[in-house]
């Protein structure tokens, strides 16, 4: 990780992006183009403030790209994948709450992916997608969940 300011500055910068992803991010397990064996970790934020991303990828590297979505808006991703973007979980993890799960699921399937089989693979990359819609509709149904930790 890339660190120019002082601990009390990064740890404080971290927090934020930590609450910010927690919102607006999304953890992925994808499959690769390659072959039915290759699967890795994504970690994407979509926003329309670029300067947060921008300090994102300054903080953790990955992309930065920008989207169109309407004709009055401009949105940008940010997007990191495989060991950059579990060190970017790793790292963000203690201040995570809506995202905590996935982001544990997805290090854990990082570390373990190489003794897995394809389908096994494809079976953690379809539970990391159940994850999220059980967060959304716990939430939904029980909106107090966001006050409170899940750690």
């Amino acid at each position: 990780m890339k660190v120019k300011d002082g601990r009390e500055t990064i740890t404080s910068k971290i927090a934020y992006i930590a609450g910010f992803f927690d919102g607006e991010g999304c953890v992925r397990i994808k499959e690769a183009n390659k072959g039915e064996n290759s699967f890795y970790v994504i970690a994407h934020l979509t926003n329309s403030y670029k300067p947060v991303l921008e300090e994102v990828q300054e903080l953790f590297g990955g992309a930065l790209r920008r989207q169109e979505r309407t004709p009055n808006k401009t949105i940008y991703n940010w997007c990191v994948s495989s060991a950059e973007a579990v060190d970017f979980l790793q790292v963000i993890s203690p201040f995570l709450k809506e995202k905590l799960p996935q982001a544990k699921f997805a290090i854990t399937f990082h570390a373990a992916k190489g003794k897995l089989t394809g389908a096994q693979k494809r079976k953690w990359a379809k539970r990391i997608s159940e994850m999220k819609r059980e967060v959304i509709g716990n939430i939904y149904e029980n909106p107090e969940l966001l006050n409170n930790n899940k750690s």
